[in-house]
């Protein structure tokens, strides 16, 4: 007999006293890159390993991080009873955030949708264009957390086919860091990939509740 608070009868899944606190690091890399886990023995597809041709790019000191999701839902509607249900389409998931690191270019350059990063050893620069946006270009966006450094517990976000979008705005206010915000990495279904699994996946590592 369920106890005078209510409790529910049956296996219940008890919520942990544990809380996430803080942004996850961002790493993206070119989408023609193999994911590290392709797939791992559970069948899903996560991880970058970078290579000299395609590496893997850290986004410096992010701020104002979110994920968020685009649905389109449609009411089902009776005549006689109102709305019965809501059928609803994923369209896309979306990574937000600021970043306050500009260098190096290598990783700058992408996110400003700009060109390839030309250097210059011998005089000592950098550069890149800011020319026509390239309209096919994807990537895998990689958001790890670690929330136990002792034992190295964490959760992740892996999304498998990002492309950039939206407009960024480079702000230069008087005795503050320079910010990029508005940067906007929008995960398409990725239909090489499992059916559940066309945005992504969203991980959990932790050997001391997991076994």
């Amino acid at each position: 007999m369920a106890l005078v608070t209510g409790t529910p009868l049956g296996n219940i899944e008890v919520a942990e006293e544990l809380y996430l606190e803080g942004a996850p690091t961002i790493y993206y890399q070119d989408y023609a890159a193999s994911v590290l886990k392709n797939p791992d023995s559970n069948g899903f597809y996560w991880g970058l390993s970078g290579t000299t041709a395609l590496p893997v790019y850290e986004m410096g000191c992010v701020t104002a991080v979110t994920l968020t999701e685009n649905l389109t839902m449609n009411d089902v509607l009776c005549d006689n009873v109102g709305v019965k249900s809501t059928i609803m389409q994923r369209n896309y998931l979306e990574f937000t955030f600021t970043i306050q690191s500009m260098f190096p270019f290598q990783s700058l350059s992408p996110v400003m949708k700009g060109s390839a990063v030309t250097e210059d050893t011998v005089n000592h620069h950098q550069v890149f264009g800011l020319g026509q946006v390239q309209q096919n270009k994807y990537y895998h966006v990689y958001a790890p957390k670690v929330y136990d450094s002792d034992v190295g517990d964490y959760v992740l976000i892996h999304s498998h086919k990002a492309q950039l979008v939206d407009a960024f705005t480079l702000n230069f206010a008087f005795g503050t860091p320079w910010t990029l915000t508005n940067i906007k990495f929008r995960a398409f279904a990725d239909t090489t990939k499992p059916s559940t699994q066309y945005f992504g996946v969203f991980l959990r590592s932790d050997a001391s509740v997991i076994v």
